[in-house]
């Protein structure tokens, strides 16, 4: 681990308006549905044979409470990389955009929602892409460094399936038929693609990729509940797919770990 450097004014400040963040995620859907109700048992979302089923957007509750935790651990113990204060700025973005994702979801502006989601998404998968691949340069505890990339890597990975089905509830208030398996086929198999990809990417770690199964899971209960067996097949393959590709990594990372000792 390198030496533990003393943090700049920024990222310190940085900390804390990600904490500030943090809590606001906390109380924002309770305020969005005092102001709206439950608008996404009956948005063009829910109306999707790719929509998971109700159970799964507990998850998000388990999300937003996990980023609160993180951010606390982040005011006491920093990150202490060098590029600190540029992933506190994406994790902020992300922040400000789940709050801002119900209050436009609310207003059934879909195709903004699709474009926040992306944003969130892209600073979701940059955070994650730093602290997987540049770990070596945090000098915060271990357990601090694994706790923020279970956290934010299970944001992406639920995010990432969910940007999916925000694109096929844009088709459909759009007129696109919520009966047509056809189109939402290929939107599910660019979503299982685009897993795999970043599973890859991220060297199967373990929040990410629980992220997915858990929303790829809940697409295939999903669409058995509307009568959709290809979907349902389709969900199912491809969390076996991702399930594998993490196994696989896992294998081969393990393996490079007992090499480099012996090697040495």
């Amino acid at each position: 681990m390198p030496a533990t450097s003393h943090p700049t004014r920024a990222a310190v400040a940085w900390r804390w308006v990600a904490l500030v963040l943090a809590l606001s995620q906390l109380a924002a859907p309770a305020v969005t549905s005092a102001l709206a109700g439950d608008f996404l048992a009956s948005g063009a979302t829910n109306r999707a044979l790719i929509t998971p089923a109700g159970y799964a957007f507990g998850l998000w509750g388990v999300i937003t409470v996990l980023s609160a935790v993180t951010a606390v651990v982040i005011v006491r113990y920093g990150l202490g990389s060098w590029w600190e204060t540029g992933i506190l700025i994406d994790i902020c973005i992300v922040f400000v955009g789940f709050s801002l994702w119900l209050v436009i979801a609310a207003q059934s502006w879909l195709w903004v929602s699709v474009v926040v989601f992306g944003v969130m998404v892209g600073a979701l998968a940059h955070v994650m892409r730093k602290l997987i691949r540049h770990r070596d340069d945090l000098t915060c505890p271990s357990w601090a460094a694994t706790l923020a990339t279970v956290t934010f890597g299970l944001y992406l990975g639920w995010s990432s399936i969910a940007w999916f089905a925000n694109v096929a509830a844009a088709f459909l208030d759009e007129g696109w038929s919520a009966e047509g398996w056809w189109w939402q086929f290929v939107v599910l198999v660019l979503a299982s693609v685009s897993a795999i990809g970043v599973t890859l990417m991220l060297r199967g770690t373990l929040g990410y990729v629980a992220g997915v199964l858990w929303a790829l899971v809940a697409i295939a209960v999903g669409a058995a509940q509307r009568g959709s067996p290809v979907l349902v097949s389709t969900a199912a393959v491809a969390a076996v797919v991702v399930a594998v590709v993490a196994a696989v990594t896992w294998q081969r990372l393990g393996r490079r770990a007992r090499i480099s000792p012996a090697t040495a």
